[in-house]
């Protein structure tokens, strides 16, 4: 039998959908101005507390990982000395979000900022000679770390790369999706051993058993493994920057820049 109408408790009348011209507007997020239809069910079960302790876990290390990047980034690099640490080398360091902003050094004893994901990577792989690759609870999320600087800082080398929503993404296991300047997209794993190629498709685990090399061989960090992939990405950025600041230059905007090309650099006038 099917229950009644009155049955069913009514719409909490605060959140219940409002009636406007053309149909019905999205109701207000309980917890934030963002209205809930442009919210996965991810993000609003982290808003609301009441996601499993994996994802929340999860999401506390990309956010860590996150203001620490961002942080790093509000500094000049040109400001030697800002901030002063113990006498400990850069490459016995580990990352860790909760501490990093507090213990980064290079071999000169003052940071430089903003991180690269060099520095990230080398520090990623001295753990993993160090811990065999274990990632402590505590530890923070050093992969995030370097999985964000790889995004941000390659973004405007490769046509497309961000981290995958749909592969497995773990505190010892992330999968990046890039597509090179050549229209080749890739998935690369990244563990603290270091990057290698997944799979020569997106969001894909599977590589192709006809070339066991390309899958097993491990690189240190991202650049490294996008110049293996796609060698002459640098010089392709460059043409495109420079055409498009000739299309500035000739329709107005930069008639006080002369841009002059030089393979494999870009010089202002």
């Amino acid at each position: 039998m099917s229950q009644s109408a009155t049955s069913s408790p009514p719409p909490t009348p605060s959140h219940s959908p409002i009636l406007v011209k053309g149909g019905y507007q999205s109701p207000p997020c309980i917890c934030g101005s963002v209205p809930l239809a442009s919210l996965s069910a991810n993000t609003l079960a982290d808003s609301l507390g009441v996601s499993p302790l994996y994802k929340q876990q999860d999401s506390a290390r990309w956010t860590a990982a996150a203001q620490v990047y961002h942080s790093s980034r509000a500094h000049s690099p040109t400001q030697e000395g800002q901030f002063n640490f113990p006498d400990v080398p850069a490459e016995n360091l580990w990352v860790n979000p909760q501490q990093l902003v507090t213990s980064f050094i290079h071999k000169n004893s003052a940071i430089r900022t903003p991180l690269s994901l060099e520095d990230i990577a080398n520090m990623n792989r001295k753990r993993h000679v160090q811990e065999g690759g274990v990632i402590r609870n505590e530890a923070g999320g050093p992969l995030e770390l370097e999985a964000i600087a790889a995004v941000h800082e390659l973004s405007h080398e490769v046509q497309d790369i961000s981290v995958s929503e749909m592969l497995p993404r773990t505190s010892d296991l992330i999968f990046v999706n890039v597509k090179t300047q050549e229209g080749q997209p890739y998935t690369l794993e990244l563990t603290l051993k270091g990057w290698r190629i997944a799979s020569s498709h997106t969001d894909c685990m599977n590589g192709d058993y006809t070339k066991v090399d390309l899958h097993t061989r491990y690189f240190r960090n991202a650049r490294e493994l996008l110049s293996f992939i796609s060698p002459d990405h640098a010089t392709r950025f460059n043409e495109c920057l420079a055409n498009k600041l000739s299309e500035l230059a000739a329709t107005g905007f930069m008639s006080c820049i002369k841009v002059q090309w030089d393979p494999g650099s870009i010089f202002f006038q």
